[in-house]
């Protein structure tokens, strides 16, 4: 019996090696030819990526607080205080601290390295992110600010942890908070002009979120600044400004307020009776505070956000300039700035300060009876109106005067992405400026039962604030785009009226901080449209014309020290 050879043998493990291979091989083929195919990821796409997931983070944070917010009070008591207690301030304040931590870190190195060319992972940018009167807000605002997150630390420790009002986040939130207000005034303050490039990730989502913690941060003392007129209303019950005004789309908002107010009453009462009732009295002077340092916080960071990856290398873009990490020199910032041309405005200027200065302690003097209240928002009205006059007559004469300057014609680009971006900010923040001067002027045509009060006077207040609005953007938007000529930078047209609106700017921003946001400062308004209506149209308007007051008075004393500055002194901040 014949066998068959090995030869004749099917060899089963051979043949699928060999096919194997085949398929690896073929594998091999089409990943070499799909790498080769594919599109290549430029460093310039990346960075648009990332700076497109970074803002969507910020905007999901902050959308996520304004959701959870609304439900807080449409479902009290049931969601009070529900992130507070769950550690979104936490996360907040804790990656905020972090970052904060982490920049710091590398600027400090960075400035004692000795050479310039290693000084590639954070530089300095050609100009500050955050301009001089905005580095001394952030000091300014940020010891209000600290004084209120201190006392709340003090009223946490009073409280005694077996009632219902302790929560042990609340400790947690303002300690980390303290440390978000004193780190991020240091970065800002000694360091205003970093270009964080780094990692474009890291950088990107670390200054967006400090972006979104400070958006977090304003709206949440705008909501605890509006419960707080409320409470006063409560506490005073003033009869021109009647709480309980019938309205079929704030009743539900009052209701649950009003619910919000007695809670915190029960709460004040577990507390040492000396820290309750400085937190109480000095709360609500303090809110301006915090809404002031949380968007100059926003802002400086939006900046820096938008310079993530750029370089000043002395070789490449401006030789000129001093690109080694270093802090302001004021010395010789002060030297290198011209001061003429400045008196008179400067000098009519602090004058309207002053009477904006007298208007509040005349308000807040006025406070209690009825009577006083009337007279005091009629001499608020009659001192606003005489302020925007004079400041009607000096933009006349500023945009007169400027014109004798010449048109820019050729600018660098970083330089008009930051003038593009002031100019959208005030165009935003004065619609919401003119929202609130059409309430007025409606108050006044509509309203003629007002016990007496002159309603005329609402309409013309309110009419020439909004010319007063209107000439002060043109004035702005035009000197912009000027320079001195060159044959004759002695004049300096224009200069004295710069100087002016800085400060009618701050006076003005005075006025609506600490005045015009009681709601007993327009009680004609609040008895026309209802209390809560009122409080609301206030809310949504006020804060970011407040926001444009502040805005303007930076932009105007940017222009009065770049535009008419031979010398510039801009990398000395």
């Amino acid at each position: 019996m014949a066998f068959p050879t090995s030869r004749s043998t099917p060899n089963f493990g051979t043949s699928h090696r060999n096919h194997s291979k085949i398929s690896l091989h073929a594998l091999h083929l089409q990943a070499t030819r799909f790498v080769e195919e594919a599109p290549v990821f430029t460093h310039k796409s990346l960075s648009s990526i990332h700076s497109a997931f970074s803002s969507l983070y910020a905007m999901v944070l902050v959308t996520l607080f304004l959701a959870f917010s609304y439900t807080e009070v449409v479902t009290f008591p049931r969601f009070h205080h529900y992130l507070e207690n769950y550690g979104f301030y936490i996360y907040l304040y804790g990656v905020a601290d972090l970052f904060f931590i982490y920049v710091l870190s590398i600027a400090i190195w960075s400035e004692r390295k000795k050479t310039v060319l290693d000084n590639l992972r954070i530089v300095l940018n050609h100009k500050s992110h955050g301009c001089l009167p905005a580095r001394i807000g952030i000091i300014f605002f940020g010891c209000g600010t600290l004084i209120y997150l201190i006392l709340e630390l003090i009223a946490f420790f009073m409280t005694q942890s077996s009632l219902q009002c302790y929560h042990s986040t609340d400790g947690a939130n303002s300690i980390l908070g303290i440390l978000f207000v004193l780190l991020q005034a240091c970065l800002i303050f000694m360091y205003p002009r970093l270009n964080l490039d780094t990692c474009n990730f890291l950088d990107g989502f670390g200054t967006m979120h400090v972006v979104a913690t400070n958006i977090i941060v304003w709206i949440h003392s705008i909501i605890s600044e509006s419960l707080y007129e409320f409470e006063e209303a409560e506490d005073h019950r003033l009869e021109s400004v009647p709480t309980n005004v019938t309205n079929m789309g704030c009743d539900f908002l009052g209701e649950r307020l009003k619910g919000v107010y007695d809670l915190n009453h029960r709460c004040e009462k577990n507390k040492v009776n000396i820290i309750g009732y400085a937190l109480s009295k000095m709360e609500h002077f303090l809110y301006p505070f915090i809404i002031e340092f949380a968007l100059i916080g926003a802002s400086v960071f939006f900046v820096m956000w938008r310079h993530i990856g750029r370089h000043s290398h002395p070789s490449v873009e401006q030789p000129h300039l001093d690109v080694k990490i270093h802090r302001p020199r004021p010395l010789e910032f002060i030297k290198r700035t011209a001061w003429d041309h400045s008196l008179k405005g400067a000098v009519a200027g602090i004058f309207i300060l002053f009477l904006a200065v007298l208007n509040l302690v005349l308000f807040f003097n006025a406070e209690g009876a009825e009577h006083n209240n009337s007279q005091a928002e009629y001499f608020s009205k009659l001192t606003k109106i005489l302020i925007n006059v004079c400041g009607i007559l000096a933009l006349v004469i500023g945009i007169w005067q400027i014109q004798f300057l010449e048109d820019i014609e050729n600018i660098d680009k970083a330089e008009a992405e930051n003038r593009n971006l002031d100019t959208a900010l005030l165009r935003f923040t004065s619609f919401f400026a003119y929202l609130y001067q059409c309430f007025t002027i409606i108050t006044g045509i509509f309203n003629a039962n007002a016990n007496g009060f002159p309603v005329q006077l609402h309409d013309l207040n309110a009419i020439i604030a909004a010319i007063q609005i209107t000439l002060q953007l043109v004035f702005i938007f035009d000197l912009r785009w000027k320079k001195l000529p060159q044959n004759d930078s002695d004049t300096k047209p224009g200069r004295q009226v710069a100087i002016f609106m800085f400060f009618f700017n701050i006076g003005m921003w005075l006025v609506f901080t600490f005045e015009i946001q009681k709601v007993r400062s327009s009680l004609v308004e609040a008895h026309f449209y209802g209390f809560m209506p009122w409080v609301i149209i206030q809310r949504v308007t006020l804060p970011l014309t407040i926001f444009f007051r502040f805005h303007s008075a930076v932009v105007n004393i940017e222009m009065w020290k770049n535009i008419y500055n031979v010398h510039p002194a801009s990398q000395h901040e």
